[in-house]
């Protein structure tokens, strides 16, 4: 048989399950405040339900690999599938312990994991010093996304939103550098404490920082806008849904040069961390709507055509069905 394991019970799993036939099992990890133990209990459950030769299929990596080293203390015959890897690079005792632990996951012959970029596979390959053929599988695009009734409420705002992975201080460095643009900046209440409680919410006049607001008006404010920037702060897959619903909705993208973005999007739209960079990208596209909006919508074909949820659950069948 196969489990699925998700973090949250509120994801998108239906056409998943359907793909992967009437014996899959969908588990949900319980709503614990500590993360650790939201990904444990997760494991756990998946494990008591399955048997032995069973797959487990994890939609977050560190559960897939917490799955798997569970497994091997428990002496449990399990296989595990790891829909599309996250682990960053941080100098840290941390960072080291967890990249030690993936590393043995990901040289099992019953561990099978994906990544969402080729160039993030070949770069983690460099981190771990391993040579693994990851199975290519970009994120999945649903139709949902795009939002008709608000295409056309663009104004001449830059919006920037989400939660982890995002450069904020390379944000809001951007927004002081241009005084006469307007942006929208959308975050939890953690990160704008983490990154601006000395600010004391004293914002420049020409930025909007909005926190915790519901999906709906999360969306009606990516929608206004003609920019959408993502500054990144690390290499692993950050924001890439955000940029999915921007060019579903027709936003031209600008972030930053990663080996993941280098999948998605041409150098012209990967940038530094140079400020002056990132200041001229956005005049020119706020100057030359009609150059960013050929850009969102070839880039919504792709995604259209290359990652919908056809094309993801067929991948995913494939790695259950290999392993």
């Amino acid at each position: 048989m196969t489990f699925l394991l998700f973090q949250w019970s509120h994801w998108d799993y239906k056409y998943l399950q359907e793909t992967l036939g009437e014996d899959c099992q969908v588990v949900f990890s319980k709503d614990c405040s500590q993360r650790v133990l939201r990904y444990l209990s997760g494991v756990v459950t998946a494990l008591r339900k399955s048997g032995h030769g069973d797959t487990i299929v994890c939609w977050y990596d560190a559960q897939a690999v917490v799955c798997w080293w569970l497994c091997g203390m428990l002496h449990m015959e399990r296989k595990v599938v790891c829909v599309n890897l996250l682990l960053k690079q941080k100098n840290t005792w941390k960072n080291r312990l967890v990249s030690r632990l993936y590393k043995k996951a990901l040289t099992s012959s019953n561990f099978k994991s994906s990544v969402t970029s080729r160039y993030y596979g070949a770069w983690l390959n460099r981190k771990l010093g391993v040579n693994i053929n990851y199975t290519l599988l970009h994120d999945v695009y649903h139709d949902y996304y795009e939002v008709p009734q608000w295409k056309e409420i663009e104004k001449d705002i830059v919006f920037c939103g989400g939660c982890y992975g995002r450069d904020w201080p390379l944000m809001m460095e951007i927004v002081k550098a241009m005084p006469e643009t307007k942006f929208c900046l959308v975050m939890t209440a953690e990160m704008e404490r983490r990154h601006f409680s000395r600010m004391n919410r004293q914002y420049p006049k020409n930025v909007r920082v909005l926190t915790d607001i519901p999906y709906k008006q999360f969306m009606y404010c990516l929608c206004q806008s003609r920019v959408v920037c993502m500054p990144l702060d690390c290499e692993a897959p950050q924001g890439l849904i955000v940029m999915y619903e921007a060019a579903a909705n027709d936003k031209v993208i600008l972030t930053s040069d990663t080996p993941t973005t280098q999948e998605y999007f041409d150098k012209s739209q990967r940038l530094g961390k140079d400020v002056n960079e990132w200041c001229e990208a956005i005049e020119y596209y706020l100057g030359h709507p009609d150059d960013g909006k050929e850009r969102a919508v070839k880039f919504h074909g792709f995604l259209k055509a290359d990652c919908n949820e056809r094309r993801f659950s067929e991948v995913v069948k494939d790695m259950v069905e290999s392993i």
